[in-house]
């Protein structure tokens, strides 16, 4: 595992090549066939575009340059290049530019979309397809813990799919993601998935960033897999849903689980207890979530 000292040394030189491709502007259409929009969202957007000199199909992800701060757009360009070795994380490619509006990198194309899209409302996946996909996604999160990132929006949106029945993921999206040991003052991420001590933060306070975050993300994609809804909204004790999920966790047996966790086969259950302990130190760690993925 790699200190964080080294990590940062090591995007710090990711970003330097790749802000030598940000000092000449491009005109877009002189360089791509534009095919169609992929998504958009705050960050901005994402484009499918062929490349005219290789016919080669790629995704462009688009920042507008007024409104996103450069070395921020660097450093998830630097952090999506450092961990695209590992098969369950999306490749960016060596392809870094600015047009006159754009700050834009390159990365494969997923061609059957997110994992959103396939999760049935109020119905979920199969068992085995679950477990397939949960397989995948903690091994792309035990990479990026040994690298020592955090990627701190994980979501099934945030997990593209390569192949039918789900037998390919990536992770992507690392605009929020940050460094272990970070320091963050207020909340980040997406609501549904944010862990407890993430909600809880207010006005100045602080929080060290730590992987048990992600397995906290985790087991809630877990719960939206298996049931295709939401357990809670925020993870509060305001949040009726959430407590009764707290009441039951506290139990030291596991009869008469709360809504939707009644629907889960006693080895899921046992799973999303340790994916989803309220103490982020009692959270199964990064390390061992092969072994426990083994158990649905």
């Amino acid at each position: 595992m790699e200190s964080n000292f080294e990590v940062l040394e090591t995007l710090e030189g990711i970003i330097s090549l790749a802000s030598r491709g940000l000092q000449k502007k491009i005109k877009l259409q002189e360089r791509f066939h534009i095919m169609k929009r992929l998504g958009e969202g705050g960050f901005g957007s994402v484009l499918l575009a062929k490349e005219k000199t290789t016919d080669k199909k790629m995704a462009l992800k688009m920042m507008e340059r007024a409104t996103t701060n450069k070395r921020k757009f660097l450093m998830e360009f630097g952090i999506s290049a450092y961990l695209s070795s590992h098969p369950n994380i999306v490749q960016s490619y060596d392809m870094i530019f600015k047009t006159e509006e754009y700050f834009i990198f390159s990365q494969e194309v997923a061609p059957l979309g997110d994992l959103f899209d396939f999760i049935l409302p109020d119905l979920g996946l199969t068992e085995g397809t679950v477990k397939n996909c949960m397989v995948q996604i903690s091994d792309a999160l035990h990479f990026m813990a040994e690298k020592e990132i955090v990627h701190m929006d994980l979501k099934p949106e945030n997990v593209l799919v390569f192949e039918r029945n789900c037998q390919r993921l990536k992770v992507t999206d690392f605009g929020l993601a940050r460094i272990k040991g970070t320091i963050i003052r207020g909340q980040s991420g997406t609501i549904f998935y944010k862990a407890p001590e993430l909600c809880q933060l207010t006005g100045n306070e602080e929080l060290f960033v730590d992987s048990s975050i992600d397995v906290w993300a985790l087991g809630v994609m877990m719960i939206c897999l298996m049931t295709g809804e939401f357990p809670w909204e925020k993870a509060t004790l305001e949040d009726p849903n959430f407590k009764s999920f707290v009441d039951w966790q506290s139990h030291s047996k596991y009869d008469d689980p709360p809504a939707p966790w009644d629907e889960l086969s006693s080895s899921a259950l046992s799973v999303c207890r340790n994916l989803l302990a309220i103490d982020p130190h009692h959270r199964c760690d990064t390390s061992d979530l092969w072994l426990l993925m083994e158990e649905l």
